[in-house]
């Protein structure tokens, strides 16, 4: 059956982790796979999840299955933390939780979900994460990509996102990126958001928030705008949601698949969907991340001490912004880079092509995904003046 099974090319970033690992050049520097790290490029485990896991492990006294939406109230604390305890979403009980093997798991439902609803496609701003694409693909979905992103400008070219938006019909549906937009960190304003808002109220299509950096931009509040002022102005919007980075629980794989409806009914019919696509595929989801956001998010104490510590690393990414604009400055680049302070989140695309990548990996050591996408949290106080003197032989020939 499978003599003619031809070997796949390997994944371009975890590839790009592989060929980092294995670069013994004193001067590396990998901006590459989009996780947190510290100065010294470790991933560390909050203090509030270490501690609500070994309170877990205590009190823990059976490893039968898990719900079929999730740990015992994950749900209901994801939806008021996006929410909001007091908001009318979850007091009126038109807005759901399922939780999902990941950010990734959640996307594959919301796929499906869409293609179970005779969804005509979905439309995504250019570039987007990577592995939208195959996870929207995979699910029955076609993927339209429109413009959003002017690398020549490094900026958002809105009137073109707009116009493309303008396009778009109930049958459609509306990749948006919740906060700190990967892969270039160019997020759009309050007052962009309410535009693209009432373009949909007139259109009818669908937005889908793809939320996997809350609380990295600015903070937890301020992230969720998108998601509550599109919920309560609008009929119908999907969220999928990610604990990877916020929550630090990247290999947990815990995230969750949100519906905001017109009423409970439609809230829990939706619900219904979600759980039988889930079953047919990966049946019950992993219990234990889910159990730890549950276990820091019901405790006033634990919450308290992870909301600061988000705000700790949400801070030091911006601090390495801060850093590398300077550094590019004091190296001869003038305001090249200086649009990467105005930008949210780990990541930042820099004006690179990819034979410009190419070179700084194979000459420089230098490790960066696709044609620019860089981590910001690879960047720090020992390595910013040669990797500016690297991108300086780049950028001013």
């Amino acid at each position: 059956m499978f003599v003619k099974t031809d070997l796949l090319p390997p994944d371009a970033i975890l590839g790009l982790t592989k060929l980092a690992a294995a670069d013994q050049r004193a001067e590396k520097v990998d901006l590459g796979v989009g996780v947190y790290k510290t100065v010294d490029g470790a991933t560390p485990i909050m203090r509030a999840v270490d501690l609500a896991e070994q309170a877990l492990i205590k009190q823990e006294k059976t490893k039968a299955y898990t719900p079929a939406d999730g740990a015992p109230g994950f749900g209901e604390a994801i939806l008021e933390l996006v929410f909001g305890a007091d908001s009318e979403q979850v007091s009126s009980g038109r807005t759901i939780a399922v939780q999902s093997p990941g950010g990734c798991g959640a996307l594959r439902l919301a796929g499906e979900v869409l293609t179970r609803n005779d969804a005509a496609g979905i439309s995504a701003g250019a570039p987007t994460w990577a592995n939208h694409k195959p996870l929207l693909t995979a699910a029955g979905l076609e993927v339209h990509m429109i413009p959003y992103y002017d690398t020549k400008a490094s900026a958002i070219d809105f009137d073109a996102f707009i116009a493309s938006i303008k396009k778009l019909g109930p049958a459609d549906a509306l990749l948006l990126h919740g906060a700190c937009h990967n892969p270039t960190g160019a997020d759009l304003s309050h007052a962009q958001i309410d535009t693209v808002i009432d373009v949909a109220a007139e259109r009818g299509f669908l937005p889908l928030i793809d939320t996997a950096y809350h609380g990295f931009a600015t903070d937890l509040e301020t992230d969720a705008y998108i998601i509550r002022e599109m919920t309560r102005r609008l009929p119908e919007v999907l969220i999928t949601y990610s604990c990877s980075k916020n929550f630090g629980l990247y290999r947990e794989r815990t995230g969750a698949i949100i519906f905001a409806g017109r009423n409970p009914d439609q809230a829990a019919a939706v619900k219904s969907h979600i759980i039988n696509i889930a079953r047919a595929s990966y049946s019950m989801p992993p219990a234990h991340g889910g159990a730890i956001v549950s276990e820091i998010l019901h405790s006033p104490e634990l919450t308290q001490s992870w909301r600061d510590e988000l705000a700790a690393m949400n801070l030091a990414v911006r601090n390495n912004r801060k850093l590398l604009v300077d550094a590019a400055r004091e190296a001869g680049l003038g305001n090249q880079l200086s649009y990467i302070t105005e930008q949210n989140g780990m990541f930042s695309l820099l004006p690179l092509t990819l034979d410009d990548v190419k070179v700084l990996r194979e000459e420089f050591a230098i490790y960066i995904v696709g044609a620019g996408r860089i981590n910001l949290c690879g960047v720090n106080a020992s390595n910013v003046g040669y990797l500016v003197q690297s991108l300086s032989t780049i950028l001013n020939r």
